[in-house]
């Protein structure tokens, strides 16, 4: 069932509501969604101010965009299921109604794998309330034609740039980025236990170091000061590799800073949370660097203010500076 018999079906169903819905479906998406081509593949630019908005995500009567939306969805895996082409449109819905991501995936009847790489969602744990989304209607992977921004964009990168893509290839760019559209997609076992993976690993081996310094105040041990320690104190032997608690981009790689000696601040989760890694012998990475989870990233030293060689670690989420012994889970 394509949209137009879908709609007249409404207007049987619906006859007040329909055309109105008619009207404000087909001006909304056309003014959000413009086509053109270029060598033989086909781009849909989308502008999210301008799309359909669904006030909510309640299945009541009342909710008519909604039960519409589902009901599109509905249409489309059945004409998928039949071998048809479905319909390609898009909606857009802001999150105040505090749903988690797996939620939002089980109220749209929408693959996970689909919202996040439209949404630039990087792990399933992501907090997304107050966020506003774009809801497909059809299920699959979009992948980023420019540079990835978070993990699973670049894994997703790495695994199909060796892709034969042919003319019939259809791009979407929404927002200014580009995307590449693979219809029913799903994430490889790979892909997916990247999405899944929300824990941080330590930034020294566990059996490497010792905690020589907590977080909280502390008395400075060059000035006598008591001031807080934003941070703990990792202490190891000189030039034990440092690695990066999880995936994200180098935010600073600085060296012979007069406190801090070599350092790099590293921004996860598009800066949602930083980790600083400082007194480091040896940096080795650079700014703007895309780094994994496990990276060695450094080597511990004595640089800077430090009266030994130790790594001293900073966690901050929304620029609020947390104790990662409780964050990392650190026993010892």
């Amino acid at each position: 069932m394509n949209i137009i018999n879908y709609l007249t079906g409404l207007s049987k169903r619906q006859p007040r509501f329909f055309a109105f819905f008619l009207f404000y479906l087909i001006f909304s998406y056309t003014a959000a969604a413009q086509n053109t081509q270029k060598d033989g593949i086909k781009k849909i630019i989308i502008e999210k101010e301008k799309l359909p908005v669904i006030e909510s995500l309640s299945p009541s009567r009342a909710n008519t965009v909604f039960r519409d939306y589902n009901a599109i969805v509905e249409s489309n895996s059945m004409a998928i299921s039949a071998g048809r082409e479905p319909e390609i449109m898009f909606f857009q819905y802001t999150n105040t109604e505090g749903f988690t991501f797996q939620g939002l995936a089980g109220r749209t009847c929408i693959n996970q794998e689909t919202l996040a790489t439209l949404n630039q969602i990087e792990n399933a744990q992501d907090d997304i309330k107050g966020h506003t989304l774009i809801l497909p209607v059809v299920n699959g992977i979009f992948i980023a034609v420019d540079r990835g921004l978070n993990s699973v964009e670049i894994l997703l990168q790495e695994n199909y740039s060796t892709q034969t893509l042919t003319k019939d290839t259809l791009y979407y760019n929404i927002d200014g980025r580009d995307y590449l559209f693979l219809r029913s997609k799903r994430f490889t076992p790979t892909e997916r236990a990247y999405f899944l993976d929300s824990a941080l690993r330590l930034p020294l081996d566990n059996d490497a170091f010792w905690v020589s310094s907590e977080f909280g105040k502390r008395k400075n041990p060059f000035s006598g000061e008591i001031k807080n320690h934003n941070g703990i104190d990792l202490a190891a032997d000189e030039g034990t590799p440092v690695y990066a608690i999880k995936d994200g981009a180098v935010y600073t790689a600085i060296e012979n800073d007069r406190e801090f000696g070599n350092y790099i601040i590293l921004s996860h989760d598009q800066g949602k949370m930083t980790s600083v890694y400082a007194h480091l012998s040896k940096i080795t990475v650079e700014r703007y660097q895309y780094v994994k989870k496990g990276t060695v990233i450094g080597f511990v030293g004595q640089t800077g203010m430090a009266t030994g060689p130790h790594l001293h670690f900073e966690i901050r989420q929304g620029g609020e500076a947390k104790d990662p012994r409780k964050t990392l889970n650190i026993k010892e």
